[in-house]
């Protein structure tokens, strides 16, 4: 049965409406973006929802946002989101808006053990319910959104506050909450910290495996892809697929007949973007051997005979700990956690609490067994 939504297109709609919900304590929201089409992410429509009644905002119609903003930052309303970290990253990206209290159904299936943690798989566990993934992939920026695409998006939130009340239940009673809330606690505000990223071309798939010549084409292939893309407003995929650009830098085509004959080229592209392909790749060729660009060494550490020993011993004793307790291995510990405890070799839970991404819940549950293993 479809949900009953109402579609929220003015900024007056979106004021009332959220002046009508500020005595709510709770609300479930998501969002819709462009990412898998567009250049420029966006949000493109944000789904809000009660226990009984669920609204659809458009963003790209809706000119002041302000009063979203100001509820998201109202610590008296707990906002319900599955797999929050997007959607909390796009709305500090697009409108500087922060949430200032969340319920992760996601995170929380995780630290339930679920054996799957989609939010489809897990409202057709607990509610029946089958989520239509036919728009998963769709564009969300075209307008007008066509009914089927609107009624599917709703489905995203009208059952997520029901979610949260049996995975809060169900934390409660293996003493997990604690772990869940510590969580949501840093989701509200690790998405405000910016993230030194390496240059887009070293981040794709296959791109630290080539020599430095080699890397100096994909450079270029890349630094036209995105220019063009961002002319364009497409995904980078859509200009020229990842593959392509790999294959090219490691064995560059020698005219534009070879170009086309590559999989995932085609006459199209060539004859709208094939001078320009050839002649990024002929800068990357030209460049010379001090420009190449390499890929940076990984830190390294002292020698330490023991460490090996040492980090064996403790994804020994962290998988005893999964098994034992009904956990994925790497809520335990992960294993970039193990690697810094090995090296580190902190020497109480205080220590162990200092090391990255260590959560105090860690400490406490399984500090002792994980110290002792050292």
């Amino acid at each position: 049965m479809p949900t009953p939504y109402s579609l929220i297109t003015r900024s007056r709609e979106l004021g009332d409406l959220m002046a009508s919900l500020g005595k709510e304590s709770i609300l479930a929201l998501d969002t819709e973006a462009s990412s898998f089409h567009r250049y420029k992410e966006r949000i493109c429509l944000i789904q809000l929802s009660t226990r009984e009644k669920t609204w659809l905002i458009d963003p790209l119609t809706v000119e002041d946002m302000g009063p979203l903003g100001k509820a998201l930052a109202d610590p008296a309303i707990e906002w319900v989101i599955h797999d929050a970290d997007y959607d909390l990253r796009m709305l500090k990206k697009m409108y500087g808006f922060r949430a200032a209290k969340v319920f992760d159904t996601m995170v929380s299936t995780e630290l339930l053990n679920e054996p799957e943690l989609g939010l489809a798989a897990n409202l057709k566990k607990h509610f029946g319910v089958e989520l239509n993934k036919k728009f998963q992939k769709a564009d969300w920026s075209k307008r007008p959104l066509s009914d089927d695409m609107l009624a599917y998006a709703a489905m995203d939130t009208h059952w997520l506050i029901g979610l949260r009340d049996i995975l809060r239940t169900e934390l409660e009673e293996k003493g997990r909450l604690s772990w869940a809330q510590e969580e949501f606690e840093e989701l509200v505000h690790i998405p405000f910290i910016p993230v030194e990223e390496e240059p887009g071309f070293l981040r794709i798939k296959g791109a630290k495996a080539l020599k430095p010549r080699q890397l100096a084409v994909l450079r270029e292939l890349h630094a036209w892809r995105e220019a063009l893309a961002e002319k364009l407003d497409r995904a980078p995929f859509m200009v020229l697929g990842n593959d392509v650009m790999i294959g090219a830098s490691k064995e560059p085509p020698v005219d534009l007949n070879e170009l086309a004959a590559r999989k995932g080229v085609g006459e199209r592209t060539v004859e709208r973007s094939g001078a320009a392909i050839m002649k990024a790749i002929a800068a990357g060729l030209a460049l010379p051997k001090e420009e190449w660009p390499r890929v940076p060494k990984p830190k390294r550490y002292e020698r330490d005979d023991d460490y090996e020993d040492r980090l064996k011993r403790l994804k020994q004793q962290r998988d005893a700990i999964a098994v034992g307790r009904d956990l994925r291995q790497g809520i335990v510990f992960s294993n970039h956690q193990l690697a810094e405890i090995a090296r580190t070799l902190p020497g109480d839970p205080e220590a162990l609490t200092s090391i990255d991404g260590v959560r105090n819940w860690q400490v406490k549950e399984f500090g002792e067994e994980i110290l002792r293993a050292l």
